[in-house]
């Protein structure tokens, strides 16, 4: 429109431009003419139709001028509103296009996300601000330069080839950065420019916090194979299970040189176990016989009975007498003591890691030196079992009441006194005859046959052991219960050259054999097979005609509690009930054995997956509903079927006890609430007024850590604790709880336990052990005549200072046993009186104060 105003403009000034030059006259002289008075004849001196010709041109010139005018005039207004409407658009879109672009900024700087765009030059022509926030810079310094304005050659070089390949490939492109400690994942992509051609868009995330979670699922994976590997793998000897930890272990430990050795508290002596070939210095290590005086680093960590950990050693040059030695071309090292049952059994060395070792090196690498020092010991005990079981075993071949030996030919060549004795016949009678006409064996039931135990020697040439049937008659008629082993005897080629025979008179001694056995098979505490004999078994009966055979293992949650809290009678008597209620779910040709402390194992031949699940969950209700006091018991159950004679039978019983551990794991938060609960009923049960007590001083503390300004997280705390403070009280009788303080000396005794009862329930459980501390310091006094420990003054856990003026005033206005019941003021002057003495007396004043001006609110009563 603007335009076509714009030309018709032109146009008229080109119209009105020719009519101007017609009108005009020849004459340059002459303007307007003359005008003659006369006029012509007849003329009247008038103006009149007789004008001449140059006038009429000028009315015309003036017409046309006063038109093209009007005309200019009104399209130049047209003109000048259209031109200031549009003007007006234009600031409107222009403003519009603003906010567009702050709205897509506002956009991308609300996400922590790295966002840029870079154009064909891969100069920055958008970017976010936590993109600027990674460059230190505000978003204007960085718009309209590169990479290399930005950062060091060598970090802006990797940035470029990494944009040259997204726009090169015409397609996505991902990498990961580290930087500044930190790792990122860069996505970059090619974008279209208005002019056509291409820059380059990125979004970049911190994802250093995704890969330290990646590397811990990692590290825990190789931890728990190498715990696997070690447990269960079949090693060749110790030394050989112990290299292989050694090995894994500094590959966890992310270093060059290590060594294990094990240490003997008692003798103050190490003895190197394993050691890498490459460990620099033969006095890097201990030594055999070796004390902590001499071996510089390792005795320091023997020494202060903690993990030691040098991540700089003092320059050769500079090290003084007596400082660390032995350990040259070691930069950094780390010796991680091992305590069993309070003893520093072991130690590890790692050495020279790149990056510094830490706390949490040593407490991932105590960790693990547990389960191989677990594992070494079980090898040994294992070791140690057969070689006892083969002592034995030849203890019986070798020694007896009498002894006999037969040549090739089965006669008779030497007996001793007792076998003439037993038998009836003298050395001049028997030697050289047959063995059967002096030794004559008969079945101690009629009907029944006996085995010749000398005679299965000479068919097999192996050792063979009488049953426990058989009757020895000797030629005057006397009969004798008799025990007895037959042995070969081999040449120096290995042949057949005779049998030693050893036989013992086991009449009186039969029944206690038979006791002896069962001990030797059977759990003293519970009468379940033992885990000697359940091994046995387990290879006996794994067989094709037993398929499927099934595994089932349990482990006691509540034992160490039971323990801790009533006593190992009581912890007993749980594991008596759970071994009852197994043996009366299970069937008679399924073997129950009790595995380990707290652990129970069954093997059911013929049964399979399904049946063994049925079993289990039988096992874990009938578990579940057993008590023991205020312990509610249960058990974490795991199990595992042999379906296919290929299967190895260990490895079945290896699913069974990981799944156990995964169970008792995934339970484990559970099994505590539940447990936790249990105790805390028990003791409501038993003493309402304790339980009010309870939540008395609770709320009351509460209030007064508020008063005190105590931050949240310790109001929490001190809530929590002043709730439970009493809860070793659990282990009293519920008549004590009813006498207050008229107690025996002896029920003293067993009340100033339960601060220390009580820290050991709540260290039982995960979600209580910041309050342990807390409550056992709870009956500490201010002047150190308190108990357990007998702390004084700020010794004493503030926490716990406060809920013991909280239950000393409680006691005095609502514990009817504590002399009657006082008023507010009565309690108020009884805690004064403590005060420096009993009770903190800062706290005292504070609380008496807080309480008298309406700051501090008591509890209400009916609680």
């Amino acid at each position: 429109m603007k335009t076509f105003l714009l030309i018709a403009l032109i146009m008229i000034t080109g119209l009105i431009f020719p009519l101007a030059v017609q009108a005009a006259p020849d004459s340059p002289g002459t303007e307007l003419g003359a005008r003659d008075d006369g006029g012509g004849p007849g003329g009247s001196g008038e103006d009149g139709p007789g004008k001449t010709e140059p006038a009429a041109g000028r009315e015309k010139l003036l017409s046309a001028a006063a038109l093209a005018g009007a005309v200019l005039l009104v399209l130049t207004a047209v003109l000048l509103r259209m031109l200031r409407k549009n003007n007006q658009a234009l600031a409107a879109a222009q403003k519009e296009l603003e906010n567009s672009r702050r709205l897509m900024q506002t956009f991308i700087d609300a996400d922590d996300t790295m966002v840029y765009l870079k154009d064909e030059h891969l100069n920055y022509i958008l970017l976010n601000q936590a993109f600027a926030d990674f460059y230190g810079c505000s978003p204007e310094t960085i718009l309209g330069r590169d990479e290399f304005a930005l950062s060091a050659p060598e970090f802006a070089e990797g940035r470029r080839k990494q944009d040259l390949a997204a726009l090169e490939r015409g397609a996505l492109v991902i990498e990961e950065i580290a930087v500044k400690g930190r790792t990122y994942t860069a996505r970059k992509f090619p974008v279209r420019m208005p002019g056509g051609e291409y820059g380059v868009g990125a979004y970049i995330r911190d994802i250093t916090e995704e890969h330290f979670r990646q590397r811990s699922r990692e590290r825990m994976l190789r931890q728990n194979k190498l715990l696997l590997e070690v447990l269960g793998r079949s090693f060749g000897s110790r030394q050989e299970q112990l290299d292989y930890a050694l090995h894994e272990l500094l590959k966890l430990a992310e270093s060059r040189y290590g060594c294990i050795c094990f240490y003997d508290e008692e003798k103050e002596e190490f003895t190197l176990q394993a050691w890498a070939k490459s460990i620099p210095g033969e006095g890097g290590v201990p030594g055999r016989g070796e004390g902590p005086a001499e071996i510089g680093i390792w005795g320091e960590a023997v020494r202060q009975r903690r993990p030691l950990i040098v991540n700089a050693f003092t320059p050769p040059g500079l090290r003084k007498e007596g400082d660390l030695k032995g350990h040259p071309g070691l930069q950094k090292l780390m010796a991680v003591p091992l305590f069993i049952e309070g003893k520093i059994v072991a130690v590890a060395g790692f050495g020279n890691r790149p990056a510094d070792y830490g706390q949490a090196d040593a407490g991932e690498m105590t960790m693990l030196l547990s389960g191989v020092w677990n594992a070494v010991q079980r090898r040994a005990s294992v070791e140690t079992l057969a070689y006892e079981r083969n002592k034995y075993r030849q203890t019986l071949l070798s020694i007896g009441d009498g002894v006999m030996v037969i040549d090739r030919d089965k006669k008779i060549e030497m007996l001793n006194a007792v076998a003439c004795r037993l038998t009836g016949c003298s050395p001049e009678a028997a030697v050289g005859v047959n063995y059967k006409e002096v030794f004559s064996l008969s079945h101690e039931q009629e009907g029944f046959t006996i085995d010749d135990p000398i005679e299965k020697v000479f068919l097999t040439g192996e050792v063979q052991e009488l049953g426990n049937h058989a009757i020895l008659t000797a030629r005057d008629g006397t009969e004798y219960n008799l025990e007895d082993s037959a042995a070969p005897i081999k040449d120096d080629k290995g042949a057949l050259a005779g049998v030693v025979l050893v036989f013992r008179d086991v009449t009186e001694k039969k029944e206690q054999r038979k006791k002896i056995e069962y001990i030797s098979f059977h759990d003293s505490l519970t009468g379940l097979y033992n885990r000697r004999f359940f091994e046995e078994e387990l290879h006996r009966i794994d067989t094709g005609r037993n398929l499927p055979i099934s595994i089932i293992m349990g482990d006691v949650n509540s034992l160490k509690l039971t323990n801790d809290i009533f006593g190992h009678a009581f912890g007993d008597m749980l594991l008596e009930r759970v071994a009852e209620v197994m043996t009366s779910i299970c069937r008679a040709d399924d073997i129950i054995a009790r595995w380990g402390g707290d652990e129970f194992i069954i093997l059911l031949p013929r049964t399979d997956s399904a049946q063994a699940e049925s079993i289990a969950g039988r096992i874990k209700e009938e578990v579940s509903a057993q008590q023991i006091r205020a312990i509610r018991s249960s058990i974490s159950i795991g199990h595992a079927t042999k379906v296919r004679m290929s299967q190895d039978i260990m490895q079945v019983l290896g699913s069974a006890e990981t799944k156990m551990y995964s169970v008792k794991t995934l339970e484990r938060s559970d099994v505590q609430s539940r447990e936790l609960a249990a105790i805390i009923n028990s003791l409501s049960a038993n003493s309402e007024l304790e339980s009010r007590h309870a939540m008395r001083v609770s709320a009351l503390c509460r209030e007064f850590g508020r008063a005190l300004e105590l931050p949240e997280s310790e109001i929490q705390k001190l809530t929590e604790a002043a709730r439970l403070h009493d809860i070793g009280k659990i282990v009293l009788e519920p008549g004590f709880l009813k006498k207050g303080d008229n107690l025996s000396p002896s029920e003293w005794s067993e009340m100033y336990r339960h601060p220390v009862i009580g820290y050991r329930i709540l260290n039982s459980f995960d979600h209580t052990l910041e309050l342990a501390e807390v409550v056992l310091a709870h009956h500490e006094n201010w002047d150190g005549s308190g108990y357990p420990k007998g702390l004084k003054g700020e010794k004493i856990p503030l926490l716990a200072r406060i809920i013991s003026i909280a239950g000393v005033y409680d006691r005095l206005r609502h514990d009817p046993a504590q002399a009657g019941t006082r008023s507010r003021e009565e309690a108020l002057r009884e805690i004064r009186h403590y005060a420096g003495t009993q009770l903190d007396p800062g706290l005292v004043d504070a609380f008496v104060e807080m309480l008298e001006n309406g700051r501090l609110a008591e509890p209400d009563h009916s609680v």
